[in-house]
């Protein structure tokens, strides 16, 4: 399954500082068992997007654990649009 994750970096300095630190030292990746499809982040580092692929909620429950000191996190489930296309094909 694939999950948007979005972020909002929180504004008190200490807390951009240690997401920046983090973000160096371990490239934002996500734990085994979750993967990586693709990052945005936002021009004024304000947040972002995150697109994750998985079919282990504890590993997106520890991504989200690695970064919630820091930044307000949402993750929800996401389709494609073919799958989205089949899903209101059966819909009246």
């Amino acid at each position: 399954m694939k999950f948007m994750m979005t972020f909002c970096i929180k504004p008190e300095a200490k807390s951009r500082d240690e997401a920046i630190a983090r973000f160096k030292a371990t490239g934002g990746q996500p734990p085994k068992g979750a993967k990586l499809v693709g990052r945005w982040t936002s021009a004024d580092f304000s947040g972002g997007f995150v697109l994750l692929e998985s079919d282990d909620t504890k590993a997106l429950t520890e991504f989200s654990l690695m970064w919630s000191d820091a930044m307000e996190l949402k993750l929800v489930p996401v389709l494609e649009d073919a799958d989205l296309g089949q899903v209101l094909a059966q819909h009246r």
